[in-house]
């Protein structure tokens, strides 16, 4: 679908599960905006406490409010039914404890609009609550105007430094429905997925770094209790499971011809990273059942063939022998 000119400019999508500690705050820096969006769609994922109340009374300014009640599906699922409503040219996301500057609208959209973006990246803040000074996502970064989603995707794995935020992007509609992108089930760790795929399909992106955002780094919401087997004899790891989908799914996009060779190696040598550490992670779990569905489970689905096949050089090849050791001897 094209970009229309009579299509609402700026839809912002907020999952939110018990959020009335900080709904507030949110709604006032919505409010605040110099370039208030047109469209806010708050989903209320199974909230037991009064979020969505209050997000119907203190964001009656908002032009466009909206908010949706679903059962709890998780952070991914709720996004991607706020993006199935939304109608503007503009797509961006914003997490229900986080503040927002009041130029973060004006200084993305109007970059994107001004300069025919697929992306519009800002700077954000690593807001600690007052526990330690705030720092920045991505300090002494210069603004890199105009390149590729794909040249950003470069300069950031290069410098180790790839923050997987989608509230720190505002996105052209159009690019997320011509690729039909959609945010995985991969709770707590969905995001990693999405601005993988969604910088690497982007052609025109911008970068500034200026701090647009306030990121609150201790989460305090209250989280559903994880589900149980259906034999009652674990439940699943939601960090675990999230980690596992995600360096499958990093392998699968590793292996697309369309890539070029460095950003190959860079996806390889990231994921077989965190495939080790989620070895460790499984290891270090102190439910006893938990901790050994999973090590069996890694060995059934092959899943050390998948960090073995993509390792590159003799140090990580030795990470994925070791971690395989690890997790045999884990097992036994």
């Amino acid at each position: 679908m094209e970009d229309g000119a009579s299509r609402p400019l700026l839809s912002v999508v907020i999952a939110v599960y018990n959020g009335t500690p900080y709904l507030p705050e949110l709604l006032d820096s919505l409010l605040a905006q110099q370039r208030v969006p047109d469209e806010v769609i708050f989903v209320d994922d199974g909230s037991t406490d009064d979020s969505s109340a209050m997000i119907a009374r203190l964001g009656a300014g908002l032009a466009g409010l909206r908010v949706i009640r679903q059962k709890n599906q998780g952070q991914a699922l709720a996004r991607n039914a706020g993006m199935r409503q939304v109608t503007g040219r503009y797509l961006a996301f914003a997490d229900a404890d986080d503040v927002l500057d009041p130029s973060m609208y004006a200084t993305l959209v109007g970059l994107a609009e001004g300069e025919q973006l697929d992306i519009a990246i800002g700077n954000a803040w690593n807001f600690n609550e007052g526990r330690k000074p705030d720092t920045l996502v991505y300090r002494d970064v210069p603004d890199t105007g105009v390149i590729t989603g794909e040249a950003w995707f470069q300069q950031r794995w290069l410098s180790k430094n790839l923050s997987h935020y989608c509230w720190m992007h505002v996105y052209r509609r159009s690019l997320i429905e011509r690729h039909g992108f959609a945010f995985p089930p991969a709770d707590p760790h969905e995001d990693v997925i999405w601005v993988t795929e969604t910088l690497l399909a982007a052609e025109r992106v911008h970068f500034v770094p200026a701090p647009l955002y306030r990121y609150r780094k201790k989460q305090t919401l209250d989280l559903p209790p994880a589900p149980q087997a259906p034999d009652g004899t674990f439940r699943r790891h939601k960090v675990v499971e999230a980690s596992l989908y995600n360096t499958r799914a990093l392998s699968e996009i590793a292996g697309r011809g369309t890539l070029q060779p460095l950003t190959r190696r860079l996806i390889r040598r990231e994921f077989v990273n965190g495939g080790c550490h989620v070895v460790r992670q499984i290891r270090r779990l102190s439910d006893p059942a938990q901790r050994d569905h999973y090590l069996v489970r890694i060995h059934q689905e092959g899943f050390f063939r998948i960090l073995w096949r993509n390792a590159g050089g003799l140090r990580q090849y030795w990470r994925v022998v070791r971690c395989h050791l690890l997790a045999y001897l884990g097992g036994l």
